[in-house]
């Protein structure tokens, strides 16, 4: 009989870890281990445009059916990847299940079948066997989760400039020890993905482009706990540096024959000019016109003639440039279309608009029709407010969480109908 306690375990206390309750599940049937196998599904190797939260969800979620009938649970990892714990159920059936499951991201290298069987996508230990491998991954993997909660939670506690930012001030010795961690640190454990997308007048979302970045808060969280990494702005400003190359260095080795969306990159305008990007140039010079440069206002301002000199070559490149790191109130004092960039980024806040009067508002709505709305983004766009605010002025281009949930929403149901044709 299925153990019906829910088709997810996930554990919201702070002293447990999804990991953490593996492993003692695991080490619940040490001395029971007849008829019992588990499975781990390796999401977390699949490409970043494959390991969005609602690709996981819907992993998670095709195995609904056998948990309703059998005796099989299921744990969804920190990391993405997903742990099935089974008992007393054919082989055979898992499979299957597996296998719908990898027509989902066949798109994707890990899913690809070849005469030996699975390419890494699903690993497989009979507990009759091969217990004691099992037990000593996920008991690995449960000290791992609990050390990151830990020194993330020993981070945050309140010295510096905020959540995920707090900890001791950054120094060229510390600098040189992340710096060091991150060049021996796969960068794809690192990148994330967000959407931006366009709103048509029928309500409909086109994903415009989807942002490759990484996370500076997953960045210190791992690589270095207890400092905060935006204390020094100079030595931040280098580290930055040594992400844009391992990012382009990654981006150039995946290539984008398989990319069906325009993708942006984060970088800085001294990386745009370097010999990494003109690396990363011939190694995608044919999608240039599918990829957006995006730079951020201060690192544009700092050197003015530099930044003209790298947009007019990515211009000339096929590239688009984005300007990142604009607010709605310096709307109203500076004319960002001067910089003529192809894009702009305006960071939503309702603190830059809680005062906002209609006569601002009209100017606003002004300098946008001006410098003209399509070439405008509303960032951080986590309410319908922030939606409504840029409506208002003509702006249909978004980005931020609330965007985040209605793509995810869309695209889950658009798998779910793929997966439930396949039953």
């Amino acid at each position: 009989m299925a153990d019906n306690t829910g088709s997810v375990v996930t554990i919201v206390s702070e002293e447990r870890t999804p990991e953490s309750s593996l492993f003692d599940h695991v080490e619940r049937v040490t001395h029971a281990r007849a008829e019992r196998f588990a499975v781990m599904l390796n999401l977390s190797k699949l490409s970043p445009h494959y390991r969005r939260p609602h690709h996981i969800r819907i992993a998670s979620r095709t195995f609904d059916s056998l948990m309703n009938t059998r005796d099989v649970q299921l744990y969804v990892l920190g990391n993405g990847d997903i742990a099935l714990m089974c008992k007393d159920i054919p082989v055979d059936e898992v499979d299957y299940m597996i296998d719908k499951l990898r027509m989902l991201f066949r798109n994707d290298p890990l899913a690809a079948r070849t005469r030996s069987g699975d390419v890494e996508f699903a690993s497989w230990y009979d507990f009759e066997s091969e217990f004691d491998i099992f037990l000593e991954l996920t008991g690995a993997r449960a000290e791992a989760a609990n050390k990151i909660a830990a020194e993330s939670e020993d981070a945050s506690a309140g010295r510096g400039i905020g959540a995920g930012f707090a900890g001791q001030p950054l120094d060229p010795y510390s600098l040189a020890k992340v710096d060091d961690s991150l060049l021996r640190l796969p960068i794809g454990e690192l990148l994330r993905e967000q959407p931006a997308v366009v709103v048509g007048a029928d309500g409909t979302e086109d994903i415009l482009f989807q942002e490759q970045f990484v996370s500076i808060s997953d960045l210190q969280r791992r690589l270095a706990p207890g400092f905060n990494l935006l204390s020094n702005p100079w030595l931040f400003q280098h580290l930055t540096e040594t992400i844009d190359k391992r990012v382009l260095a990654a981006m150039a080795r995946a290539g984008m024959e398989d990319a069906s969306d325009s993708v942006s990159v984060n970088l800085n305008v001294k990386s745009v000019l370097s010999k990494d990007f003109q690396r990363f140039d011939d190694a995608l010079t044919e999608h240039s016109g599918k990829i957006v440069i995006e730079l951020q206002q201060i690192d544009v301002f700092s050197d003015i003639e530099n930044f003209k000199l790298a947009r007019n070559w990515l211009r000339d490149r096929g590239y688009r440039v984005l300007l990142d790191g604009l607010n709605p109130l310096a709307l109203q004092y500076f004319n960002p279309g001067l910089l003529d960039a192809d894009y702009y980024k305006v960071a939503w806040g309702t603190e830059f608009v809680e005062a906002e009067t209609t006569e601002i508002h009209t100017k606003t709505g002004a300098l946008v029709a001006k410098v003209g709305p399509e070439r405008f983004i509303l960032g951080r766009t986590d309410s319908e407010d922030a939606m409504s605010w840029a409506l208002t002025l003509g702006i249909r281009r978004f980005q931020g969480f609330f965007i985040d949930r209605v793509v995810e929403r869309k695209a889950e149901k658009m798998l779910q109908a793929r997966l439930d044709g396949r039953s």
